[in-house]
């Protein structure tokens, strides 16, 4: 991820004009406004017992969407999160998803969308449930999604980061 960012910040720099000082407010912008948005999915039973879990790491900036895809047996769900930042540190999380569920005994599939907006701090962790509860067959299960959006990270410490 750090040989992606370096790239991108080359990138930068010969687009930005050879001036140092425009180059280092571009620079310092980026700085400034890199998120992570971290995201976990989990898949609960009936009895509210977690049956599966996966996770996802992503940086972006401000304003600029990050879009998860989870694909399962007879599911599809799509989700766009875009964060907003603030004047006062506090960043507008608006979620978007969407949900296809099919049904193995019959040809019909069931779409569903929801969209989300909440104001949040950097690091605090949401909620958001664009699934809501799916039944198959004689089980049900819910299904959502952990989010948690950090201001301004440690590009040094991040770990697994999809770009």
């Amino acid at each position: 991820m750090r040989k992606n960012l370096i790239i991108f910040l080359l990138l930068v720099q010969s687009v930005v004009s050879v001036s140092g000082l425009e180059l280092q407010n571009a620079l310092s912008y980026l700085k400034d406004n890199i998120l992570l948005l971290h995201v976990t999915t989990n898949v609960l039973d009936s009895t509210g017992k977690n049956i599966w879990t996966t996770e996802l790491s992503k940086i972006t900036i401000n304003g600029r969407s990050v879009k998860i895809k989870i694909s399962g047996l007879n599911v599809l769900v799509i989700a766009d999160i875009t964060p907003y930042l603030h004047e006062n540190n506090t960043i507008l999380l608006v979620s978007q998803g969407e949900v296809w569920i099919g049904s193995s005994s019959s040809d019909t599939v069931r779409h569903y969308a929801t969209i989300k907006s909440i104001p949040v701090n950097s690091g605090e962790r949401v909620f958001f449930f664009p699934l809501g509860i799916i039944k198959a067959s004689l089980e049900t299960y819910t299904i959502e999604l952990e989010i948690q959006v950090v201001q301004n990270p440690d590009l040094n410490t991040i770990t697994g980061v999809s770009k």
